[in-house]
């Protein structure tokens, strides 16, 4: 069995039976059944059979299929420009029990093949033997199914945590997604924008120019960032960048525009947008 890496929020709303579309960069073949991993967690937390990888959406209809992929309309511009367009439908999510911890590879962002034992415990329900992992999810097993794009089932537990999505008592949190980076931030009260730990930022990033590149050179030699998998960076720790701009320039290793592409982690508005409404 396979093993498919979803980042926060999108897993747990396919855990909750929110969410049976998930929107990738490409059209994939696998089929069958498939672990659901939370990203970053080193657990699965269920599992769901993978059964059709269908023709990419466009902007005209995109969002007509919201109650699909669960992608708000705030975020279409984002979602098209990273190429999150072709929707691998899923069917038959279950939750399990308690989430299984399995070893990840190192590099992998995509799929991650199962050890056997691991496929065992998944598909019983019981813990890996001898394992010590931590376990941090304690819902009862549910399973879902499509019929006529509806739940057959309704959900009787609340979604698993988000561990992921940090929030605190100083301010609200926002998101921004480039290409195989995800990083998360809020506003300071004196115009500066902080990225939190372990937000993760491109190593070599699409656009051309790059006018960020001699800070995030020095944060780099600083140990801010440091090397997390083949083509990304970690922020060992949180950092205040001068605006919002500039850590959306960092992460994504090239111009960007941050009061548009920082979006807030449940409604989906951009910065802009949350900041002009308060």
């Amino acid at each position: 069995m396979r093993g498919l890496i979803i980042r926060q929020p999108w897993i747990d709303l396919i855990l909750s039976g929110e969410k049976t579309w998930e929107m990738r960069s490409k059209a994939t073949n696998v089929r069958g059944e498939i672990g659901l991993i939370r990203a970053k967690s080193g657990l699965v937390f269920g599992t769901a059979r993978l059964v059709e990888s269908r023709p990419p959406l466009g902007r005209l209809n995109y969002m007509s299929h919201r109650d699909k992929h669960a992608i708000p309309e705030a975020m279409l511009e984002e979602v098209i420009g990273n190429g999150w367009v072709h929707p691998w439908v899923l069917d038959q999510i279950r939750v399990l029990p308690r989430p299984i911890p399995y070893v990840h590879p190192s590099g992998a962002v995509t799929f991650v093949n199962l050890d056997p034992s691991v496929v065992a415990a998944v598909k019983s329900g019981r813990p890996v033997a001898n394992s010590s992992a931590p376990i941090d999810h304690t819902a009862s097993a549910t399973s879902y199914s499509r019929h006529s794009e509806k739940l057959d089932v309704e959900p009787t537990t609340a979604p698993p945590s988000t561990p992921e999505v940090r929030t605190d008592n100083n301010g609200t949190t926002f998101v921004f997604r480039p290409e195989a980076a995800q990083a998360f931030g809020r506003p300071l009260p004196d115009g500066r924008f902080l990225v939190l730990k372990d937000s993760t930022a491109m190593r070599s990033g699409s656009p051309n120019v790059k006018r960020d590149a001699q800070d995030r050179d020095r944060l780099v030699r600083e140990g801010v960032l440091v090397p997390d998998g083949d083509n990304r960076y970690r922020f060992t720790r949180d950092h205040a960048f001068s605006s919002s701009s500039k850590a959306a320039g960092i992460i994504k290793d090239g111009n960007a525009s941050g009061p548009s592409l920082w979006k807030h982690v449940k409604s989906g508005r951009s910065l802009k947008d949350s900041e002009a409404s308060c």
